[in-house]
């Protein structure tokens, strides 16, 4: 029996000997340790036991060996923690190491209580606080605090994922403040770049980034405006205060006479939706790549910037269960400002005064019979025509993921009522992504999203009658929106003198749909060590639709007739990218290599018809229209094929060296002029790391500078440009169709390029707590593409063609500081940029002007305002003299010397070539629509679970033409004036700077002048927000996750001088034209209650 008991022993010993001898082969970096058991169980077939409260399998940790026995790397997995192990027969037992027994017996113990920070003061949540060599520990709650019973002289390892893990010993204090320091071979942040990722601290190009946590402390129904006021070097200007509203994003100045838009990447794919189609709670991070060296990759596309997003889930690989969020926002909003407008006594006796500085008598009813009961009162048309409005957001998500597959879905709701009387807005939006495991070395990703918009609106800008905006401010206030017997909305005000906004806003609505749906597939292959294939294949498709129907009872013409116009354009882009990437590490040096092919076409169909003499008014479709006034229909097409590469190299993280190349090849040029060749180099210093620093170590963290150069292009002119293109005429020839050239060819035009130098400084101080960045930067670009006015005869009204050179200069700066720490916290983010635009070269360096007033100047910035200027109000008709050549007295005149002269109560005007005429010679820069500076800063207050957000914006030395104002004033209709004609000219010998008021203007008081331009510059309080995150006990009672609740408010207050309804404001979709506020809504204010759940 002793020897059948001895041979089991031996042979449990030998199975045990043997086991532990097994030999382990794995080179692991930064891996989670249930990743490390996973693999030992393939090389030994002994599955791992334990209990997570003993073990956290989500360690990061790192392994090498190569045929290294069992023991050993055990050994070294768990050096430093309380965790023992048994290697069994079967499986390998990990437990909790036993308390040591000293010869005294069990030591005494007293309770340890503290706070667990990071390098900013932030609270660390759920960090391992373990007494070493007993069995005893805790986790640190949601504030970082601790409390657990240890020996006095007992030894505490802090640790948690992504910090260096901290030991302190207990002596006779009972609190303790633990900083855990970043673990920097974890937690060194990466960005998103041109066909991959990269460190931040190895990035040798400018680039911005913005975190999904940046982002959800805004409440804003779009992406750019979350943007807004954050990102140094980037002016984002919504065209108009409402959901779907255009936005004009321009990043380091306006370098093209074309499109200024950067490029938008959506997940790597291109989207040629922009930002409009997007949920800002899908997104997980933005990049915005602003110089050559970032963007050149991307070649002909990046000469206005790139803007990278990448969505939330289906991104990586982690065993996670899944995650529900839930969230929803309450919004009340209403106009931020209304304009002083005259009531109607003020506006009766001004209209009269117009009518008779005009020779003419002024007879309407509502003049000659105050009294009567359709005129005796006054309406303010902005009360009308505004209201407030209730809007909601809401969305769900559900994110998890294991070890071969990872997802994301999405949805969102969001109805955005305008602050217009019977408008509408509503969007929703479905994402799904998901990442999974198709083979050992193969990976693949699908990527789909889905936005469906339905606008309902009156035209927010313009000067047609549809406008809300004017209608509000110019429509005759003696008048009101109702019959005062019947109390019914009336269709005309008058005698049929103007269209009663209110009845045009209920009956004569505009319906604009859009959808956008987008794919994404990918595949990557791991060829071998660091060497990976990705073929990915990308589909956007866009439908629009934009119908209105005019009853004729708003018709004016004779007779009337119903009209209704219908259009619909759908766009399709395919692409096709192929690359092959490799990144590797030899000893201190690390390699990125990058070679790529891409194939893009885009396809582009529109339709258009307008009829009249509907037969059915209750269907007011346009196939219901009896007569159709004109059909229209258009296709076009265009492929761009390139070739692309990147080079990365770093030594220690020390010397950093980057170059591209890309050529690109597009079917909108002749076939000389097809390909383009777009090349960058940079490189980067991380002297924060030579020996020569030591002495700045304590506190200087990190410090590195850049340097750069860069060529991109653009190719934003007709797809046929180089072709001419063909309209087929309503006319006929001998019984046929007339098909016209209606585009002149250029088959000789090229590409338009940017060359961009950029220098950088990043630091970092006091482990993190003040982050400085630096950039200054020259960018030059020539051959601008333009469509250059030609003469009538030649019946063309424009060619394409390559058009002289701009240049942008500027600085800029950001400051992110953590001011306190501890229970109270404080941190800044403050930024400001400066951008000096001027055109270098036009064509035998003469004048261009583009619109009315915007200038075209070598030497001058691009587009600034070229008008009269005004220097006062004449007060008597004597006051105008003018001497001429022979001594004679004359008068100042309009137009031409044998013109009009200008009187008492008419402008004076400056006679810039001295000859007694005021006329287009006369006209001078008078202003220039380019802020000096722009800006941002936000302070982040905490206390607890409790968090304060104030964001500010600003814009400085920008100046805005009041067209607005302008066309209001001239009084060319029967439209209501402004406060600030009540101090106009009205009589012989008034002295003010406000002209007499003529009916038709024929004296032009009322031109683009001086008179009529602004200072646009403005500083804003963006956004106040205060939340609360629930307590974690709390949210366990009823199943929750987390949940947080918070209200804010947009838009609040805004100083500026302007008087106009907001100073952040351009009309106009031309980049040359700029600063020109034609009448768009402004920016609204909301109070917004909201609410975030995760189960």
């Amino acid at each position: 029996m002793k020897n059948k008991v001895l041979l089991v022993l031996l042979l449990s010993f030998a199975v045990s000997l043997a086991a532990s001898a097994q030999k382990i082969t794995m080179n692991l970096q930064q891996v989670k340790l249930e990743k490390v058991f996973s693999l030992i169980t393939k090389q030994t077939g002994l599955t791992v036991a334990y209990s997570r409260t003993i073990v956290n399998p989500e360690r990061i940790v790192s392994v090498q060996a190569k045929d290294k026995d069992l023991s050993k790397v055990l050994d070294d997995l768990f050096a430093g923690t309380n965790v023992a192990y048994e290697i069994g027969e079967k499986k390998i037992y990990l437990k909790a190491k036993e308390a040591p027994v000293t010869s005294q017996g069990s030591q005494k113990t007293k309770k340890i209580t503290g706070t667990v920070t990071d390098t900013k003061g932030e609270p660390v949540i759920g960090a391992s606080v373990l007494v070493k060599g007993a069995g005893t520990g805790t986790v640190t709650d949601v504030d970082g605090n601790f409390t657990l019973d240890a020996p006095a002289d007992a030894l505490l390892a802090v640790s948690y994922i992504g910090y260096k893990t901290q030991e302190v010993k207990v002596g006779n204090k009972n609190s303790y403040s633990i900083q855990l320091q970043d673990d920097t071979e974890v937690l060194d942040e990466v960005v998103v770049v041109g066909y991959g990722v990269q460190k931040k601290s190895s990035l040798t190009g400018a680039v911005a980034s913005i975190s999904s946590q940046e982002i959800s402390k805004q409440v804003s129904s779009n992406v750019a405006s979350s943007l807004q006021g954050r990102t140094p070097g980037v002016d984002i200007v919504q065209q108009a205060g409402v959901a779907g509203a255009d936005v004009n994003i321009v990043i380091r100045g306006a370098a093209s006479f074309g499109a200024t838009e950067p490029l938008y990447v959506i997940d790597g794919a291109f989207s040629n939706a922009g930002l409009s189609s997007l949920n800002p709670n899908d997104i997980e991070s933005i990049e915005v790549l602003k110089d050559g060296a970032a963007a050149a990759i991307y070649g002909s596309r990046a000469a206005n910037g790139i803007v990278m997003i990448t969505t939330k889930g289906g991104n990586k690989f982690e065993k996670s269960k899944p995650i529900v969020t839930v969230s929803h926002t309450s919004s009340v909003v209403s106009i931020s400002r209304k304009l002083d407008a005259m009531n109607a006594e003020q506006f009766r006796t001004a209209y009269k005064e117009a009518r008779a500085n005009n020779n003419q008598v002024a007879e309407q009813g509502w003049i000659v019979n105050p009294f009567h009961p359709y005129y005796n009162r006054t309406t303010d048309w902005q009360d009308v025509i505004f209201r407030t409005a209730y809007q909601t957001r809401n969305d769900v998500s559900v994110r998890g993921g294991s070890d071969s597959f990872s997802y994301g879905v999405s949805a969102g709701y969001r109805d955005l009522k305008p602050v217009v009387i019977n408008t509408k807005y509503n969007q929703i939006n479905l994402r799904a992504n998901f990442l999974y495991k198709v083979g050992k070395r193969i990976t693949a990703g699908t990527k789909v999203s889905f936005s469906n918009m339905d606008y309902t609106r009156i035209l927010s800008s313009g000067s047609n009658n549809y406008s809300a905006l004017r209608a509000a401010l110019f429509t005759n206030p003696c008048f009101s929106p109702y019959d005062p017997l019947t109390g019914e909305v009336v269709d005309w005000l008058g005698v049929k003198e103007q269209r009663n906004p209110l009845a045009v806003a209920t009956k004569v609505p505009i319906h604009f749909k859009r959808r956008w749906l987008t794919m994404n597939q990918y595949i990557q292959i791991n060829l071998t060590k660091g060497l990976n294939l990705r073929v990915s294949v990308s589909g956007d498709i866009s439908k629009t639709n934009q119908d209105s129907f005019m009853p004729k009872e708003f018709d004016s013409n004779t007779p009337a007739r119903d009209n209704g116009k219908f259009r619909q354009s759908e766009s399709q882009s395919f692409l096709n990218e192929n690359t092959l990437s490799y990144n590797g590490k030899i000893k201190s040096h690390h390699l990125n290599v990058v070679l790529g092919q891409s194939f893009q076409q885009d396809r582009t169909e529109a339709i258009v018809l307008n009829g009249n003499g509907y037969i059915d008014k209750s269907v007011i479709t346009i196939q219901n229209a009896s007569t159709y006034t004109n059909i229209s229909r258009s296709e076009s097409e265009r492929a761009l094929l390139s070739f692309f590469g990147r080079v990365s190299y770093d030594w220690k993280g020390r010397y950093l060296a980057s170059a591209t190349l890309r050529s690109d090849g597009s079917s909108r040029f002749g076939k000389n002029k097809r390909f383009g060749t777009f090349p960058s180099a940079s490189i980067g210093w991380r002297f924060s790391d030579e020996k020569f620093m030591n002495f700045a170590k304590k506190i200087l963290r990190d410090a590195k500078f850049r340097a750069s150069v860069g060529v991109t292009g653009n190719q934003t002119i007709s797809n046929y440009a180089s072709l001419g293109s063909y309209t087929a005429s309503s006319n006929k020839y001998d019984g046929n169709v007339e098909i016209l050239y209606n585009a002149m060819p250029n088959d000789i035009i090229g590409w338009e390029k940017t060359t961009q130098y950029n220098i950088g400084l990043d630091l970092s101080f006091f482990n993190g707590r003040v982050v400085f960045n630096a950039d200054a930067y020259l960018k030059k670009t020539n051959d601008l593409l333009f469509d250059f006015p030609v003469p009538n005869y030649t019946g063309f009204s424009s060619v394409p063609r390559n058009y002289g050179s701009v240049e942008n200069k500027g600085l800029e700066f950001l400051l992110e500081t953590v001011n306190l720490t501890g229970k109270f916290k404080w941190k800044t983010s403050f930024n400001i940029s400066m951008n000096r635009n001027k055109i270098t070269e036009l064509p035998n360096n003469e004048d261009i002007i583009i619109g009315d007033f915007s200038l075209g100047r070598v030497g001058e910035p691009m587009g600034v305002f070229y008008a009269h200027k005004a220097l006062g109000v004449y007060s008597k008709d004597e006051d105008n003299v003018y001497i001429l050549p022979n001594g004679q007295k004359d008068q100042v005149r309009k137009g031409a010397s044998t013109g009009a002269p200008f009187k008492g109560g008419d402008m004076i005007w400056e006679d810039i070539d001295g000859n007694g005429v005021i006329d287009d010679n006369d006209r001078v820069i008078i202003g220039d629509p380019n802020p000096k500076f722009i800006g941002g800063m936000s302070n982040t207050f905490s206390y607890k679970g409790v968090s304060l957000n104030i964001m500010m914006q600003w814009s400085y030395g920008n100046k805005i033409m009041n067209e607005l104002r302008r066309t209001r004033n001239a009084m060319r209709t029967t439209s209501n004036l402004g406060q600030d004609a009540l101090a106009r000219w009205k009589a012989q010998g008034d002295i003010t700077n406000f002209p007499m008021i003529r009916y038709q203007d024929k004296m032009e008081n009322f031109r683009p002048s001086s008179f009529n331009m602004e200072d646009g510059s403005f500083l804003r309080i963006k956004e106040i927000t205060l939340s609360y995150n629930i307590p974690p006990k709390w949210c366990k009672k009823v199943f929750l996750k987390s949940a947080n609740v918070y209200i804010s408010g947009t838009n609040l207050l805004t100083w500026s001088k302007y008087s106009g309804y907001d100073p952040e404001v351009n009309t106009s979709t031309s980049p040359f034209i700029q600063g020109v506020d034609n009448g768009a809504f402004p920016k609204s204010r909301s109070y917004n209650l909201g609410v975030n759940f995760t189960f």
